[in-house]
């Protein structure tokens, strides 16, 4: 029986694994061998993604090894910490290292042909839809509490190492899925993590107030019996350990809701870039033919403009001088599609706007990529 949790013990009180340590030394010395690697064959690797994961796994020492460890035997609160800090925190930096990534970049070329060939099988496409990853994390800290498993951990060192391990793998999961940094089988639109973050958030705060305001102690017996001197009666240290489950649970979303803002900043800019990459060719190809609209009714597209021109042309009609700073049509246009086009102008307006937006209507699922 560890003494009294007080704030001495906080900053003293260690239980060092060396096993586990050396296992996290040799995963960082592999993280930064792969990106001296990474930059050796010419890919650019952020720094900021090497700290990142260095964090995570210091985090990871940190909550299996400190003073959590040490009390997460004897009182409910450190180890509802520890549980919801493997599960959510550590995972999210892990995942913003890109370990996928630099495992195809700077790892050794069967470990990327490998990785490639299992992202592209129909059983990681199936572990990795949205609903499957959702349902598992979210199910989890429920069945964890609400199961043998918790009560095991407790009269288990090694079912407690081997909870931990399980925790951080499946978060790490869940984020790398949901952020889509790392290459994943198929990739799905960021409204869906939106709104799993929202469940995520609900599900965090229905166990905290469980465990708050339940009836029920969680293994109750092992608590009692071990009849700690003074501190936190058994159900008050429950209340403390629900409230670190919601607290630090919905905390966590905010990062990630950040990562996951930026990470669609970054598509819109890619497809931006892109999508200026084959004008420019279409340009110096010839394919691209510039013209005013001005004559033009309200609301026609240049596309048809440009066609309205090219009849005017052929009946000897008048047209307006070439203005070079335009871009009016495509030369491979025919007034069918044009037509088509407008047609569907008409039926876009019967939309609401958030769906025939080009950014957020490709962002949220509601148009096709072209």
């Amino acid at each position: 029986m560890p003494a009294p949790l007080g704030g001495a013990q906080v900053g003293s009180a260690w239980r060092l694994n060396p096993y586990v340590g050396a296992i996290l030394v040799v995963v960082a010395a592999l993280y930064v061998a792969g990106t001296v690697v990474a930059r050796r064959r010419g890919t650019r690797w952020p720094v900021y993604r090497t700290v990142v994961f260095v964090i995570g796994l210091a985090l990871f020492a940190w909550t299996t090894m400190s003073f959590l460890a040490v009390y997460q035997q004897v009182m409910f609160w450190p180890r509802a910490v520890q549980i919801i800090t493997l599960l959510m925190v550590v995972p999210l930096f892990l995942a913003l290292g890109m370990p996928l990534t630099l495992a195809i970049e700077g790892g050794p070329r069967w470990l990327a042909g490998a990785v490639r060939r299992v992202l592209a099988t129909r059983i990681a496409a199936l572990l990795t839809f949205p609903a499957v990853v959702s349902i598992v994390f979210l199910v989890t800290p429920f069945t964890v509490y609400f199961s043998p498993i918790y009560e095991d951990t407790l009269r288990s060192r090694g079912a407690a190492w081997i909870l931990s391990f399980a925790l951080s793998a499946l978060g790490f999961f869940y984020y790398w899925t949901r952020l889509r940094l790392d290459p994943v089988p198929k990739e799905y639109p960021h409204l869906v993590s939106v709104w799993i973050t929202f469940a995520e958030a609900i599900a965090d705060g229905a166990l905290g107030l469980t465990l708050m305001l339940g009836h029920h102690l969680v293994a109750g017996d092992w608590y009692t019996a071990l009849n700690r001197p003074g501190g936190l009666s058994p159900r008050q240290d429950q209340v403390w350990g629900g409230g670190a489950l919601w607290l630090i649970g919905d905390l966590a979303g905010v990062p990630f809701l950040g990562a996951l803002w930026r990470r669609m900043f970054d598509e819109d800019r890619d497809r931006a870039a892109e999508v200026d990459a084959e004008l420019d060719a279409l340009e110096a190809e010839g394919a691209i033919v510039y013209g005013t609209a001005s004559t033009a009714a309200a609301g026609v597209t240049a596309a048809a403009a440009a066609a309205a021109a090219v009849a005017g042309s052929e009946t000897g009609a008048e047209t307006d001088d070439v203005d070079a700073s335009t871009p009016a049509s495509i030369s491979h246009t025919s007034p069918a599609a044009v037509g088509a086009a407008a047609g569907g102008e008409d039926a876009k307006r019967t939309r609401p706007w958030w769906e025939t937006d080009p950014v957020l209507g490709r962002r949220m699922g509601f148009l096709d990529e072209e």
